[in-house]
């Protein structure tokens, strides 16, 4: 419900600001797409509706996906912090908006300073809804983190802490406890996919800019954006990739490989049949600890599809037309935001 009122408001406003602002924002805040060979313009409204729908699309999505932390129980949780960051911003976005209206011609400063007034309730808007997306990426991996160092206790729980009753006892607890694990390094895997989702979204939307009438938008800026943004994506991606790694792949595992080791002496007097499979479980537990075991097994599902944008941005890149030659920043000056 949140999400949904937070659009509704980011559209209404923009509408209005770009209603009050008239013909001094058709110049450089429109549309241009062409028509056979004639260029033409539709309101950059209409752009910045897709914008911010597209960015609610991926905060629900992330939403959806986190199982410990969500858009209302961040709110909930911590209503100082995001009162403060609210005020901050809405300041700057404000001081902003009014010093570029009376920077204006004279004759279009009352014209833009109602505009802004409006205009700036969509940008803090826009804000908040990137904000929220980076807060549920930190917030979830935090919580992962705790999810998995309860499920890694469980499962070394489940090994014979001294001298088991008998062979079968023993392997019994070994399968029951590698069985833990497996769950375990699989909740780890499903610990990426809000990352892979926030990926995928970034090239989408960067897919939109490069090659539709998107990035009359950003005048000159279309390129610098999509590399700025891309940038921040594989820093999320690297940053959650290598925290989930270290703090709660790889060391549960070598915890649980130690653990397993304890068990070696008792391990060698069991039946043949009965030490090959602990031998095996030894292996496989050392083989998925590797790095490129870890990269293989969350390469999947949103890893793939964040692949493909990835891939399909790259080639756009090389075979888009510069944007100097569809962007409106060759065209006379006027103000706007």
């Amino acid at each position: 419900m949140i999400l949904l009122i937070a659009w509704l408001v980011a559209i209404a406003t923009v509408v209005l600001a770009y209603v009050i602002a008239g013909p001094i924002w058709v110049k450089r805040h429109s549309l241009r797409f062409r028509v056979g060979k004639t260029v033409r313009r539709t309101s950059g409204a209409y752009g910045e509706i897709a914008i911010v729908t597209f960015a609610a699309a991926m905060v629900w999505l992330i939403d959806s996906a986190g199982k410990d932390v969500s858009l209302g129980g961040l709110i909930a949780d911590h209503p100082v912090p995001v009162t403060v960051a609210g005020i901050l911003v809405g300041l700057v976005v404000y001081i902003h908006g009014i010093r570029t209206a009376f920077a204006a011609e004279p004759d279009e400063r009352v014209r833009l300073f109602f505009t802004y007034l409006v205009y700036g309730i969509y940008s803090l808007t826009v804000f908040a809804i990137g904000t929220v997306v980076v807060a549920l990426l930190v917030m979830q991996a935090i919580a992962d983190t705790q999810t998995l160092s309860s499920l890694a206790e469980k499962a070394i729980a489940g090994l014979p802490a001294g001298a088991a009753g008998s062979d079968a006892d023993l392997i019994r607890s070994v399968e029951f406890s590698y069985l833990d694990m497996q769950s375990l390094l699989s909740e780890a895997e499903d610990s990426m996919t809000p990352v892979f989702m926030f990926m995928a979204g970034i090239f989408a939307i960067n897919l939109a800019i490069r090659l539709t009438p998107l990035r009359s938008l950003f005048i000159n800026n279309a390129v610098l954006l999509t590399m700025i943004s891309t940038l921040i994506g594989l820093l999320a991606v690297v940053a959650v990739g290598t925290w989930t790694y270290v703090g709660n792949y790889a060391a549960v595992i070598t915890h649980y490989v130690d653990a397993l080791d304890g068990l070696r002496p008792q391990a060698e007097a069991m039946q043949p049949l009965y030490v090959m499979r602990y031998s095996e479980i030894m292996v496989e537990m050392l083989d998925q600890k590797s790095l490129l075991s870890f990269v293989s097994r969350i390469s999947s599902q949103w890893g793939g599809v964040a692949a493909g944008l990835g891939l399909a941005q790259w080639i756009a890149q090389q075979f888009n037309k510069p944007e100097a030659e569809e962007s409106p920043g060759e065209l006379p000056r006027a103000e706007g935001h």
